[in-house]
């Protein structure tokens, strides 16, 4: 059966956009679809070891640039905006 040129018999399979995934069963959806990539195609092992690399370098830089140039007075005050302290 067709309309307008669509099969209206055929099932528009699973669309991802629509399922609503967070927290930890999000966690497990997306090492899941991990898993499946690196066991569907083998020579992305290589991409994840790379991927995983880099962001370890780059958090490296990121925490030695942090420790190298201490925050101003300034910059405390800004990251200190809108916290309320407490009161004894």
């Amino acid at each position: 059966m067709k309309k307008h040129g669509v099969d209206l018999l055929r099932h528009p399979g699973i669309t991802f956009h629509k399922m609503p995934v967070a927290g930890a069963v999000g966690f497990i959806f997306a090492a899941g679809i991990v898993v499946i990539a690196l066991l569907g195609l083998p020579v992305a092992k290589w991409f994840l070891l790379a991927s995983v690399a880099g962001g370890v370098v780059v958090l490296g830089m990121i925490r030695l640039a942090h420790r190298l140039r201490p925050r101003t007075e300034e910059e405390e005050i800004q990251l200190n905006v809108g916290r309320q302290t407490r009161q004894p």
